[in-house]
């Protein structure tokens, strides 16, 4: 009998010892690593770093976390936080006393199980559930610093409306950071762990729960006397829903420009929730200019520095994947191309009616001039001259260097009405055509990520310009280089603004380059200088685009500094004429437009010819031919560094010619070289 009790003892004993031991191994054994579980996000911001939008979570060092926020969490939540291995034993005796003598409930749970509860387990409220947060908690108090401990919590708590963390929160319900928050906004949180859906800020209970919370953090020393009776009185009048502009300031349409991009470069959304920081070119200023100005059921606004491709402002519907028709404001896409084939500025073209199968287009104003010049027909936007433009250089030519050479994407109608703008694509598209003309021929896709980074601060993409074609000449359509076909458009375009039918866009002090465009439901103006393009849209309307979009168009580019930055071209450098409509055409210039100058030329410096511009270098690199270059090229044997050093010693048009064919053998590469040469100043 001894012997048995003495067998039953060793037992028992051996039980008691190792089974808490067995259920803690089962249930921690397996256990992902804590940080791998706290609810990241991805963070979006301007161009200058601050938040585009407030994300859900926010992670901030232990720190740079506030004391009086560390304090605050520990006098009202867990007072023996840094004494308990986890489980406070005499808090759990504590709080079932108070549920058994009182009315009152208390949890009795520590910040570490509360942690554990975050993170690894449901909100049921079972007695199998706390067995298994005790032994998380426990877990994680011998593999973490109480430290740790704490700043994994203070960032990863929930606090109601779907944000996680004191740093969203604050944001999300206060609009301001850590650093800003008052004692009592810092309350108001704190007390929010209480009940988060139910006690939140934005809820009238949380007012009666923060009082508690005050009280707590004077008796602890958190606060002086002063400071809760100052926190109390601003108690009585605070209405947080006033202040809360999370849900307004959030551009869901904007927020998938940037997503759609990021996918474009290889990252997944749901890999970037995981802590990543993606900066992007976004000028705070800028936007919230389009946003206080358009509205997003009638307007598109897009603003791009056109030397970069770099999108400045994009507020509206379909920036990069809507369909608008485009009218007019395709025209200087192919006199563009007519340039290039070799047409002057001053050459005529037929104003006459004119019949195209059952279709009879007629200008704007169904006058009919005889003959206009060139550049008075794309100044006031005449529809029979540019047809008869269009037909010259043939439809499936200039179709072809549309979506070809300019990369302009979407629907091309099968016939010559694609003259006035039939064509429905989207503002970064048109955006990326104009980039062509004002950069002499550099055909650059408007993109809005700067960079990504991870939490830690590795950098995994950094911008470069989307180089993604530089203009060379269709055969035959060779005569000039794209540059001086870029140089001649763009005097036109001057005249379109000065004297033609934008002269709504002048701005005194300021010169502008832009175009006009009326189509059915649809309205555009495209503005731009020496840095920006601004492109603006509306749907839906009746008018032609000089009534409605050229006014509000300038109304806020007048508030920006657009028109100030002289073009970077050698605007006024003497073009080579040639005659390819033949004497016949180009009689004298008729009565109807008597008085317009047949070249925008005046300038108080001497023109200079484009082909004799050559850069001095001291350092006077070893000039490669271009045949040698492009051998390099394909034989992997120059860097971009190399490149740069060749490039110097050539003209600016020489410079475009060579990085045409370098994007042609690869598109990298001659990115990376632009780049450099933007960088160093160097002209194209």
């Amino acid at each position: 009998m001894k012997k048995f009790l003495f067998t039953l003892f060793l037992t028992v004993f051996f039980l008691s010892l190792f089974t808490p031991l067995v259920i803690y191994n089962r249930y921690t054994a397996n256990l992902t690593a804590p940080q791998n579980k706290i609810p990241t996000s991805l963070v979006v911001e301007y161009s200058d770093g601050t938040p585009l939008y407030s994300p859900k979570t926010v992670w901030v060092d232990f720190d740079d976390i506030p004391v009086i926020i560390k304090d605050s969490v520990i006098v009202s939540e867990d007072k023996r936080f840094y004494t308990h291995s986890g489980v406070d034993l005499i808090g759990v005796a504590r709080a079932l006393f108070t549920i058994i003598t009182t009315d009152e409930i208390q949890g009795g749970s520590t910040i570490t199980q509360q942690l554990a509860r975050t993170l690894y387990l449901t909100q049921e409220r079972t007695w199998k559930r706390k067995i298994k947060e005790a032994l998380i908690a426990l877990w994680l108090e011998q593999n973490y610093s109480k430290n740790e401990i704490l700043e994994m919590y203070i960032n990863s708590v929930y606090l109601g409306n779907g944000v996680y963390g004191f740093p969203a929160a604050a944001k999300f319900y206060f609009n301001k950071t850590l650093e800003q928050l008052t004692p009592l906004e810092i309350a108001m949180l704190t007390a929010t762990l209480r009940s988060p859906e139910k006690a939140n800020p934005l809820k009238e209970l949380n007012k009666d729960f923060t009082k508690n919370v005050l009280r707590k953090m004077k008796e602890a020393g958190v606060l002086t006397e002063l400071e809760y009776s100052r926190a109390l009185e601003e108690l009585k009048n605070i209405d947080i829903r006033n202040t809360n502009d999370f849900a307004r300031s959030f551009d869901q349409d904007l927020f998938w420009i940037i997503v759609t991009e990021l996918k474009e470069l290889g990252f997944e959304l749901g890999d970037l929730r995981n802590g990543f920081r993606v900066r992007t070119t976004i000028d705070k200023k800028l936007q919230e200019l389009l946003v206080s100005n358009i509205t997003k059921d009638q307007w598109a606004g897009l603003i791009v520095e056109h030397s970069t491709g770099k999108i400045r402002a994009a507020y509206g519907l379909g920036i990069i994947n809507g369909r608008r028709q485009l009218g007019s404001a395709i025209k200087p896409f192919y006199y563009y191309l007519a340039f290039m084939a070799g047409y002057n500025l001053d050459d005529f073209l037929p104003d006459n009616p004119i019949k195209i199968g059952r279709w009879e287009p007629e200008n704007f104003d169904k006058k009919f001039r005889g003959k206009v010049t060139i550049e008075y027909a794309l100044a006031h936007s005449l529809n029979i001259p540019s047809i008869n433009l269009f037909l010259k250089l043939g439809q499936g030519n200039v179709t072809n260097f549309l979506k070809n050479t300019l990369m302009i994407s979407g629907f091309y109608p099968n016939d010559a009405t694609l003259a006035l703008g039939t064509l429905e694509t989207s503002v970064a598209d048109v955006a990326q055509g104009y980039s062509a003309i004002f950069t002499g021929g550099l055909v650059i896709r408007p993109r809005i990520v700067e960079y990504v980074k991870d939490k830690n601060g590795y950098v995994y993409y950094s911008y470069k310009p989307a180089l993604v074609n530089v203009v060379k000449p269709p055969k035959e359509f060779d005569k000039r280089t794209p540059l001086e076909a870029s140089i001649l458009t763009l005097r036109a375009m001057e005249k379109v603004v000065t004297e033609g039918t934008s002269r709504s866009a002048q701005m005194p002090g300021r010169k502008i380059y832009g175009k006009s465009g009326s189509a059915e439901n649809y309205a555009w103006f495209v503005g731009g200088d020496g840095k920006y393009l601004f492109i603006l849209a509306r749907d839906n309307v009746k008018e032609v685009s000089g009534l409605v979009v050229t006014p509000k168009w300038r109304e806020i580019a007048v508030k920006t500094e657009i028109g100030y930055t002289p073009i970077s071209l050698p605007i006024n450098s003497k073009i080579q004429r040639f005659n390819v409509m033949g004497d016949s055409e180009n009689l004298t210039e008729p009565k109807t437009v008597t008085g317009e100058a047949p070249e925008s030329t005046s300038t108080t410096s001497q023109p200079e010819t484009i082909n004799s511009v050559q850069e001095t270098n001291q350092n006077k690199p070893i000039k490669l031919s271009r045949e040698e270059i492009v051998s390099r090229v394909k034989t992997s044997s120059i860097t971009a560094n190399e490149l740069v050093e060749v490039l110097k010693s050539y003209s600016p048009d020489e410079r475009r010619t060579i990085l045409s064919e370098i994007n042609s053998l690869s598109q990298e590469l001659a990115a990376e070289v632009y780049q450099k040469l933007l960088d160093q100043g160097i002209e194209f």
